[in-house]
């Protein structure tokens, strides 16, 4: 490749840039997409992917107007209804039916989202994916983004997207200052056997030590997502089945019943980060270049896919030649749904950390009030499925919040 030229230039294809140029070029735009690999997705036989998310039902709207919905098998998700949110003696409880929804979400493998979108993106005419590939140097002009790449090609585009992750290099290059939270936590991920199937139901309780929740896999099992001290998280990943599944049951008084079986065990270290900016000239920032949150409330990656609409949404009509003021107003609003959404799963958090277990009296306290109060439980459920009145449109289409 000499020179390409595109109107928007996308660097990084996971979920949220991947998402992002298929929105885009659905628009009729000309887009361009870089990676440093393609993703492959082989999965072994009966074996999910310790890497899972759960999808709203915004974010299933999105991933279906980008291609990527329908691409993906419907053996390997795994959708519930109920959801199950515990501290203390009290908790909430949430029925997707009584919110006039099918479904409150979808835990969905990320490698298999990351496939689907590729593959869709493949079969689009006004996409280039370039991948495998890096970046050399990036020079803003007055109209145009220039990218230097390590094998001496150039792309030249209206607008660069910075969709390459929570250490972005493109955010560092643009100076765009971050705020940082390193909690000390590491979140310990795994599949669990419990003594009855998990047919549907997303449960959670904040333990001494941590939120830990347990999500429906599409075979009856759980995926553990427990956040606890970074010491005690790796040690219980390296502990013998039986020690684990002891100490897992000693915490965990879910409708499932004990534990009975786990599989592998990974932790992944907790680190909140949030761009003061997401806009620099010509670069924006998408998905967790903007921001990473902690993952009690399992919003990160919808988070993500909502910049994408947000942005496309913002662009409908307008061309990357003359993009500022559709940058502005995104900047503007994902600046305000981020901090919120973001912000409030940080104060929770910080909240069950006070000591002497006071911070999770006062989260029953919270939920006891939310169990009494209709309205502010349909506000949490609209603002969680990615429908309220903030959200993209594309979220919001045929949802009862539209």
């Amino acid at each position: 490749m000499a020179t390409l030229d595109v109107d928007f230039l996308i660097m990084g294809g996971g979920v949220a840039g991947a998402a992002c140029a298929a929105l885009l070029a659905r628009q009729g735009h000309q887009v361009g997409l870089i990676d440093a690999r393609r993703p492959r997705f082989e999965p072994a036989s009966g074996e999910f992917d310790l890497r899972v998310v759960a999808i709203s039902p915004g974010s299933r709207r999105i991933l279906a107007a980008a291609g990527a919905w329908d691409r993906l098998e419907p053996a390997r998700l795994a959708a519930y209804r109920s959801m199950q949110v515990r501290s203390g003696a009290f908790g909430v409880d949430f029925e997707a039916a009584d919110h006039g929804l099918a479904e409150l979400g979808w835990i969905v493998e990320i490698p298999a989202l990351e496939m689907a979108l590729w593959q869709a993106l493949e079969r689009m005419p006004r996409i280039e994916l370039v991948a495998p590939a890096s970046w050399a140097s990036v020079e803003q002009g007055a109209e145009t983004v220039r990218v230097k790449l390590a094998d001496g090609g150039t792309v030249r585009a209206g607008v660069l997207v910075a969709a390459d992750g929570a250490r972005s290099r493109l955010r560092h290059l643009a100076g765009l200052a971050t705020d940082e939270w390193h909690y000390n936590q590491r979140a310990l991920v795994g599949p669990v056997r419990t003594e009855q199937a998990n047919t549907g139901l997303a449960w959670q309780r904040f333990t001494e030590h941590g939120p830990l929740a347990l999500l429906p896999l599409p075979d009856g099992r759980s995926s553990i997502v427990w956040s606890q001290p970074s010491q005690r998280s790796e040690t219980l990943s390296q502990q013998t089945a039986e020690a684990f599944l002891a100490e897992l049951n000693r915490h965990q008084d879910s409708p499932l019943g004990a534990g009975v079986e786990v599989g592998e065990r990974r932790t992944l270290a907790l680190v909140r980060r949030r761009a003061r900016q997401l806009v620099q000239h010509r670069i924006v920032l998408l998905g967790d270049a903007a921001r990473s949150v902690h993952p009690l409330a399992g919003q990160g990656l919808n988070l993500g896919l909502m910049d994408a609409a947000a942005l496309a949404e913002s662009l409908e009509n307008r061309t990357a030649q003359d993009p500022s003021l559709a940058l502005t107003n995104y900047q503007r609003w994902r600046l305000s749904g981020g901090s919120l959404i973001g912000g409030g799963i940080h104060a929770i958090n910080e909240t069950t950390r006070l000591p002497g277990g006071l911070g999770r009296h006062a989260l029953a306290a919270g939920f006891k009030l939310a169990a009494r109060a209709w309205p502010l439980r349909e506000a949490f459920v609209q603002r969680a499925c990615g429908i309220d009145s903030d959200s993209p449109r594309l979220a919001r289409i045929g949802s009862p919040a539209q």
